[in-house]
């Protein structure tokens, strides 16, 4: 495990709804609490920085955004911002924290992470998420929320898909199928669990999850993240949960995974020595109630590098 002394985090945040046909959840990251977050790493003695949003909401205009295809110069130019901003924060030592935004952000986190590292292919991720996010351009027709962008990450990261998104960040493939594992996944179409199962990835199905148990499962997505791989990373959209647990989310569904359940498994995991990045996506603050999403997301910052 790192040292107290040793750990440091910057929180980054990604304001773009670009990558999804919902706008609000570029208003997630000004909308956390972020005294509450930085007082609460100090509390565990995490020397933490904020990072400003970056000023992805003013790219352009949202009444020009008719589908997916006119959004998608702004999602790169948004991706390639994200990508870099991570990339400086991780090569100057912090583990850092990007809270969105839309969930087509872990091309551009992870792509950054990777790049810090110099981990391609040999870079472990902990996907949590109602969702597969497996499509490519391809296949995005088939998709419940419009086929947009930000269901279309794991792809780009594997090498796959549009070239404009597997190359954000460098030409390379950031990360092997085999090193990844989905929890939680279930809602999703036949397109993303064919790729899945060809390509190898691991999906925990909320049904599998229900009857192991959080903890079985993401004991397993650890072990597999860590096997042959030089660091990883954990990426949670908070859609994952159930919406009574979480309903200020972009893509809601009517069930998930408990959060009572799943904060306390995540304890201390910043501190696992090859631990690289935390990222939490998906948080649309018009949504909430009586912040129950904003606290969430304090209580698995908290939980993480506690």
């Amino acid at each position: 495990m790192q040292s107290n002394a040793a750990l440091r985090t910057e929180i980054i945040g990604f304001d773009s709804g670009w990558g999804c046909a919902n706008f609000r959840c570029e208003d997630g990251p000004a909308s956390v609490n972020a005294s509450a977050i930085l007082a609460g790493l100090a509390a565990h003695h995490v020397a933490a920085k904020w990072h400003a949003p970056l000023g992805l909401k003013f790219l352009g205009r949202h009444e020009d955004v008719k589908g997916k295809l006119d959004s998608l110069a702004t999602v790169l130019t948004a991706l390639r911002r994200l990508s870099n901003t991570v990339r400086i924060s991780a090569e100057n030592g912090n583990v850092p924290i990007v809270i969105g935004g839309d969930h087509s952000s872990a091309i551009g986190t992870w792509s950054g992470v990777v790049a810090a590292r110099k981990a391609h292919r040999k870079f472990g991720l902990i996907w949590v998420d109602a969702h597969m996010d497996c499509h490519t351009i391809e296949t995005s027709y088939q998709g419940k929320w419009g086929g947009w962008w930000h269901g279309q990450p794991v792809t780009a990261l594997t090498g796959h898909g549009l070239p404009d998104l597997q190359h954000i960040g460098g030409l390379l493939p950031k990360l092997s199928p085999q090193h990844i594992s989905i929890i939680g996944a279930h809602s999703y179409e036949p397109a993303e669990v064919e790729f899945a199962k060809r390509e190898g990835i691991r999906v925990f199905f909320l049904d599998e999850v229900r009857a192991r148990g959080f903890r079985a499962c993401y004991d397993e997505a650890l072990a597999r993240a860590n096997d042959g791989t030089d660091a990883f990373g954990l990426t949670i959209d908070m859609d994952c949960f159930r919406p009574e647990d979480s309903p200020g989310v972009g893509s809601a569904e009517d069930t998930g995974l408990v959060a009572a359940e799943v904060v306390p498994v995540l304890k201390s995991i910043a501190r696992h020595p090859r631990f690289a990045a935390l990222e939490l996506a998906e948080f649309n603050p018009h949504q909430d109630k009586l912040n129950k999403t904003g606290q969430l997301i304090e209580n698995i910052i908290k939980s993480c590098f506690s």
